[in-house]
């Protein structure tokens, strides 16, 4: 599992971009614990795909 500022440090995206495709609905499964984002190798795979 990975937090939002591990992924947009992968990805080299904003977390504001993150959390604009969370909220569109990109990451349907996305799991939340304590209000905070933990991305699973299905987000990591898909943001791949959208980049």
């Amino acid at each position: 599992m990975y937090t939002i500022g591990q992924v947009s440090e992968m990805f080299d995206l904003p977390v504001s971009t993150l959390r604009y495709y969370d909220k569109e609905g990109l990451f349907p499964e996305l799991n939340r614990t304590s209000g905070i984002r933990q991305f699973s190798e299905n987000e990591i795979e898909a943001l791949r795909v959208i980049e």
